[in-house]
């Protein structure tokens, strides 16, 4: 016959291995909204690029009327 210690212990291993099956459905389901979901590294560097010359030639732009503004006062 099982003591109580040794039925507690079964019971916590039960829950364990309860626990431990419902983080694996977890992590696999992580797994798969990052395949299909998530943009690469490799994927986002060209939009990256696009962005960033965007922003830089606008900021230029600015940067450009602001000085015409103080140079060449009416």
């Amino acid at each position: 016959m099982a003591t109580d210690n040794e039925k507690d212990f079964m019971v916590d291993l039960a829950v364990i291995a309860t626990d431990i099956s419902y983080i694996k459905g977890q992590i696999t389901e992580i797994k798969q909204k990052l395949e299909a979901e998530y943009v690469t590294h490799d994927e986002f560097e060209p939009v990256k690029k696009v962005v960033y010359g965007l922003v830089s030639l606008i900021l230029v732009a600015v940067v450009g009327a602001l000085l015409g503004l103080v140079i060449f006062k009416p």
